[in-house]
């Protein structure tokens, strides 16, 4: 009895071994997909980056201030936060890439449809903010993709939903995956927010000035511009004009750009000096998304660049800076005359695909 009991012992011992050799190999195959991916792209946007016919812009000045946004305890987010008690403010949150395929989605199917939400929702859900801006990272189509790598996206129609009920109220789709299911994957992305009450803005491939989310928020007006040059190098001339014609007709221009490198902890000297050319032509506020990894933050002519917020929710186990990002406060005052605009940065954690926030 002894003997075979040690038999059986032996044996789910090894099958317990084998099935964590399993899950490293996963992970590890996904790891290096998603690092040839990186590499193939980053070698596309050199190609890119060549001479063309497209003007270049001026090389950016090396004498930018890096700020430091080290959140200060007032700046946590609890949803009884009364920041600068007895004046008003505009509170906006913007949060790094929501990826809701591949094996995310496998998660939600076996856990909980709100799975990634359930340690910010109640965050996200509160009154501290009047908004909370995402960037959707592949499109909403009827038939999903279900595959488990791979990087052609293809969302399920309840994606929209799932959304809104957890706090997102308004995306972008400029990004390298929106088109993942060619025009009308897009098509169907906008028909799904807009059932669901999810606004929207950008183009993948350029905006027109109809694709400019503009709203009024407490007595001042916001256009949220969403640019795409990560893989699809961006018409600089036209979006330029674009910001130059938006910025008369509103308060404060808001940029929410994908660019930059994949994995890159820098911002790379394309993002600096696009970022430049659209403070020179009227952009109140930069933030970019897109290498999966944090970047650094800088200030230009006292206009704030957040060259990167990282993962919001996504499935790159592979490495620990994937599985980190932050979160952006900005906080601009209502009253009239008074443009200024304050930071704070919320880091976060994400543990399979289910962020929160590192203070808790």
């Amino acid at each position: 009895m002894m003997h075979r009991s040690s038999l059986k012992l032996g044996a789910t011992i090894i099958i317990g071994l084998l099935l964590v050799a399993a899950m490293y190999v996963i992970e590890a195959k996904r790891g290096i997909h998603d690092r040839l991916r990186a590499f193939v792209v980053n070698s596309y946007e050199n190609k890119l980056a060549a001479p063309s016919s497209t003007p270049s812009l001026a090389p950016a000045p090396s004498s930018a201030a890096s700020l430091s946004l080290t959140p200060l305890p007032t700046s946590q987010i609890t949803p009884d936060l009364n920041l600068m008690e007895g004046s008003r403010h505009i509170k906006l949150l913007f949060l790094g890439d929501v990826m809701l395929g591949r094996y995310v989605r496998t998660l939600m199917e076996k856990k909980s449809h709100d799975y990634p939400f359930e340690l910010v929702r109640e965050s996200l859900l509160s009154d501290k903010f009047d908004r909370v801006i995402a960037n959707l990272e592949g499109p909403i189509v009827e038939v999903p993709n279900r595959a488990q790598s791979g990087t052609n996206f293809g969302f399920a129609p309840d994606t929209a939903k799932i959304l809104k009920r957890n706090g997102i109220d308004i995306v972008s789709i400029a990004n390298n995956h929106t088109l993942d299911q060619g025009e009308k994957g897009f098509e169907s992305t906008k028909k799904y927010l807009a059932e669901n009450a999810v606004e929207f803005f950008g183009n993948p491939i350029l905006p027109t000035e109809s694709e400019v989310l503009i709203k009024e928020i407490n007595n001042k007006t916001f256009a949220f511009v969403g640019f795409h040059d990560a893989v699809r190098r961006l018409d600089d001339k036209k979006a330029i004009d674009l910001v130059k014609k938006i910025d008369p007709q509103v308060d404060h221009v808001i940029i929410f750009i994908h660019w930059g490198q994949e994995y890159k902890k820098t911002p790379s000297q394309r993002q600096r000096e696009l970022a430049r050319a659209f403070i020179e032509s009227g952009a109140d506020l930069i933030i970019g998304h897109h290498p999966h990894v944090t970047q650094t933050i800088e200030d230009y002519k006292g206009v704030h660049i957040v060259y990167s917020l990282g993962n919001f929710i996504f499935d790159q186990y592979w490495s620990r800076e994937t599985q980190k990002g932050t979160a952006i406060e900005a906080v601009f005052s209502s009253s009239t005359g008074d443009d200024s605009i304050q930071l704070f940065e919320h880091p976060i954690d994400l543990p399979e695909s289910r962020p929160k926030w590192l203070w808790e």
